[in-house]
């Protein structure tokens, strides 16, 4: 579903990461276009969350080259924490501060920013928590709370910063599985609400249901791109067709 109608909100061109000799990622190119849902998969080690970091510069590329809403973000004139600010990022470990309130954990950023004043931080949490189902949970502490309510909290918390883009490292993968539903609808709804996101997931219900584009990462880059129903279902991709076997 390659829309040329829709903005394109993040272009990355030969894009690279390497530790000395060690070549993680080579030749990355893509564009995501505003509204995309992108399902990032591939076997462990192949670079997706290397991939996912570079977007926010959490880890600084080799070479290449990154324009988020048509600015170069590897210009060293660029403000990284603003830049921060529109690309929220939902980690596999939650990340949140325990010796904060599940409310102050969300109000923090925006306060601390100067994106909102004290009482506009506290009227987004409370819409947030709600939004997310955990409204009585405000005053708890994340100690007290389960691992799916943790990772909705950490979501709830990353939008609370109004971000363009939301990146998502295997949000569900430290949850008991009886939690990862919780988590996933919550991410189905935001999709719905048209936030442009890149999910890499293990989830390959939620690729195949809630993504617009699925991307396979194998050999250092992306070596399939295109809609679910061809990704699931008529891929030439042999290394793909392989990992697919594996893991449905």
């Amino acid at each position: 579903m390659k829309d040329n109608n829709r903005e394109t909100i993040l272009h990355v061109e030969n894009l690279k990461k390497a530790y000395n000799d060690n070549v993680i990622l080579e030749n990355v190119s893509t564009e995501i276009k505003r509204g995309d849902v992108v399902a990032i998969v591939g076997p462990s080690g192949c670079g997706k969350s290397t991939f996912l970091r570079m977007l926010n510069l959490l880890e600084m590329p080799t070479a290449g080259e990154i324009l988020f809403e048509g600015t170069n973000i590897m210009d060293k004139n660029e403000n990284i924490n603003h830049l921060r600010q529109k690309i929220g990022m939902v980690f596999q470990h939650f990340n949140l501060f325990p010796n904060m309130t599940v409310k102050k954990n969300i109000m923090l950023a925006p306060i601390k920013t100067k994106l909102m004043s004290k009482q506009e931080a506290s009227d987004k949490a409370d819409e947030l928590l709600k939004r997310v189902g955990l409204e009585d949970k405000a005053d708890e502490y994340p100690d007290m709370l389960s691992g799916g309510q943790k990772q909705r909290i950490a979501i709830a918390r990353a939008m609370a910063m109004n971000p363009d883009v939301m990146l998502f490292d295997e949000p569900t993968s430290a949850l008991d599985p009886e939690m990862v539903g919780e988590v996933l609808n919550i991410m189905k709804e935001l999709a719905e609400t048209g936030m442009t996101m890149l999910v890499v997931t293990h989830e390959m219900g939620f690729a195949r249901e809630v993504s617009n584009r699925c991307m396979f990462f194998y050999d250092k880059g992306i070596q399939v791109d295109c809609p679910p129903e061809e990704f699931f279902e008529n891929s030439k991709n042999d290394r793909l067709n392989d990992f697919l076997s594996s893991v449905l």
